[in-house]
């Protein structure tokens, strides 16, 4: 006969807890986190300052951003050239007043503007002592030499929509990378300055690319390989990356765990937080909470499960969060609503028949009417006649 059975497992000593981590298995889950600025963005164009390292940094952005093939980049050719008109190339300022200028000659674009504030290093030594035994087991000491280069960067990044002129996001950001070189025989040369500005470049634009892109994090969560219900079985998929053979061993060692009450209580949990994980690691984040909790629910003190049952959580409101960027872009994407043109009048009367039903036809041609209301108004000027 089918049962169902559920375990309140009694509270394991820490020790056993602890063996439980070092025992079995990580895998890898994924996280999805949205873009920092809240909205999916398209098309971006980028405006450095108009100094070298506002133009290097904005060209190490361009190059992120197209080798992601998320988002379309202006090219930078009728970039410069659009600037140039604008008068903005030696600038990297974009004022109100062209604003609409820019985004008639653009189209619909998010500008991203990349100044870099402070750029300066710093160069010092230092020294230390290391001891250690020679041949003859007699201890040294001996003096390191270090010859240290600091890098002290600042760098502001700001995001405007061309179509409405709305600031979407602004980030400061403060990079203070460090290298050193060493020598035991007289002060050795500091390192080279390209060396450390490219590993402040490389994490700015990491940081930039953080608030236009969605980006993940990876997390390492236990899985059970026990014999015990055919886990070991499950696993063994899984490292083949045969997900859904993986999947479907977890939801049979599930059933076989309900119907079978003769194992040691440990077990029985472990089915119901296998199959979560498998969720877990295909995205299914709300198929993998309920077992997940229900884990939880069989074995509140185990760490392994309130780990895995709060990274889910993350993992829903990650996701939320992305759906909502993009909803919002897609309801600022959509064109406002405007009335139909009217064939206005000249100051100086009411134009004739004539002149009105040319000018209509010029209204339909750009296609600024409707055939329906075209032909409707069309009828009304040749009553008149």
């Amino acid at each position: 006969m089918r049962m169902a059975v559920l375990f309140v497992l009694a509270v394991f000593p820490l020790s056993a807890q602890f063996w439980s981590e070092l025992a079995n298995p990580k895998v890898e889950v994924v996280l999805t986190h949205p873009p920092g600025l809240g909205l999916k963005i398209d098309r971006v164009a980028f405006i450095p300052g108009r100094d070298f390292n506002s133009r290097e940094l904005a060209d190490q952005l361009t190059a992120g951003v197209v080798e992601s093939r998320a988002i379309e980049v202006v090219d930078r050719s009728h970039l410069d050239i659009v600037l140039k008109e604008q008068e903005l190339g030696q600038s990297g300022y974009i004022d109100p007043s062209t604003i609409a200028s820019l985004g008639k000659l653009l189209g619909p674009t998010a500008v991203v503007i990349v100044n870099v504030n402070r750029s300066e290093f710093s160069k010092n030594q230092a020294t230390k002592e290391e001891r250690f035994k020679d041949n003859k087991g007699v201890e040294q000491v001996r003096t390191q030499r270090r010859s240290i280069l600091v890098l002290d960067f600042s760098a502001s990044v700001q995001v405007v929509d061309l179509g409405t002129g709305k600031i979407f996001g602004a980030q400061r950001i403060e990079e203070n990378p460090s290298a050193f070189s060493s020598s035991y025989d007289g002060w050795p040369a500091y390192p080279r300055e390209g060396d450390v500005r490219r590993a402040a470049l490389e994490s700015a634009r990491g940081k930039v690319m953080r608030l236009l892109l969605p980006w993940t994090e990876t997390r390492k969560l236990t899985f059970f390989n026990d014999k015990e219900f055919q886990m070991n079985l499950a696993y063994d998929r899984l490292e083949l990356r045969d997900y859904q053979g993986a999947m479907d061993l977890a939801k049979r060692g599930l059933e076989l765990s309900k119907n079978d009450t003769t194992r040691k209580p440990k077990y029985y949990p472990r089915t119901y937080y296998n199959l979560g994980i498998m969720h877990f690691i295909l995205g299914n984040y709300d198929e993998a909470r309920p077992f997940l909790q229900q884990a939880l629910d069989m074995q509140p003190d185990a760490s392994i499960f309130r780990t895995a049952y709060r990274e889910c959580l993350d993992a829903l409101d990650l996701q939320a969060a992305l759906r909502k960027s993009e909803a919002r872009s897609a309801a600022m994407a959509k064109p406002p609503s405007t009335p139909p043109p009217t064939i206005a009048p000249p100051a100086n009367g009411k134009a004739s028949p004539e002149d009105r039903l040319r000018k209509l036809q010029e209204l339909y041609k750009k296609g600024l009417l409707e055939k329906s209301e075209y032909e409707a108004k069309k009828a009304e000027i040749l009553k008149e006649i």
